[in-house]
């Protein structure tokens, strides 16, 4: 029986919805042990969660900052199951920063978001050590023990019944509800880019912290653990 190009196509889409992926990326100076990481500081993570619909789209505020929060501890004790201390983050909200630290931060994530599309298209090169935010990162003044930086991004896309019926009846339509996270791990006093990954996943893991944790877990498992 011969199938068409359409239900292959849409076969390989729902295996990239329902599926998941891991796609990591380690600096040389990882893979060889020539760095080790014993301790990180986890920096305010960024994961937007937006509603779709058939009227269109719309920030889900409240998620995005509960996702933030949920990954960001996925990540935590990812690392720590790895032997890796996790220091406590002097850029917690809890810790009433004053104006001179939250410029800093404020200028190092840009400089991270500016490089996140080069790291997300050209992921390979970061086994090449192509990727820096220079010493500038040094000016966070972290705890002096920290060996690496972990900056969390993400998006997700939840739907709508409308729009999930929509999207199952267009024959044309190749839409599915997804989360994207990319977790950076960045030398605390060079800025190089140590590791990097993209783990892809059906939205169901916004729910579910066992298959959060599950994805994070499997996303970071080349990263070597603390000896």
């Amino acid at each position: 029986m011969k199938v068409s190009p359409r239900i292959t196509l849409l076969l390989f889409c729902c295996l990239l919805a329902y599926g998941r992926t891991e796609a990591q990326y380690l600096n040389p100076r990882i893979a060889e042990k020539k760095v080790q990481v014993h301790s990180a500081v986890i920096l305010p993570a960024k994961v937007e969660i937006r509603k779709e619909s058939a009227k269109g789209s719309e920030m889900m505020v409240a998620e995005s900052e509960q996702m933030s929060k949920t990954v960001s501890d996925s990540v935590g004790q990812t690392l720590q199951e790895k032997k890796i201390t996790v220091l406590k983050s002097p850029f917690d909200e809890s810790a009433g920063l004053d104006e001179n630290h939250k410029y800093l931060l404020a200028n190092i994530q840009t400089r991270y978001d500016a490089l996140l599309p080069k790291l997300v298209d050209k992921s390979k090169d970061v086994k090449k050590a192509r990727f820096t935010l220079g010493d500038e990162v040094m000016l966070l003044n972290v705890d002096k023990s920290t060996d690496v930086l972990v900056f969390i991004r993400g998006q997700g896309r939840v739907f709508t019944k409308g729009k999930t019926a929509f999207s199952l009846l267009n024959p044309f339509s190749f839409d599915f509800p997804l989360v994207f996270i990319t977790i950076g791990v960045v030398d605390a006093r060079t800025g190089e880019v140590l590791a990097f990954t993209k783990p892809v996943a059906a939205t169901k893991v916004i729910k579910d912290q066992k298959s959060l944790n599950k994805l994070i877990t499997k996303s970071l498992k080349k990263l070597p653990a603390s000896s």
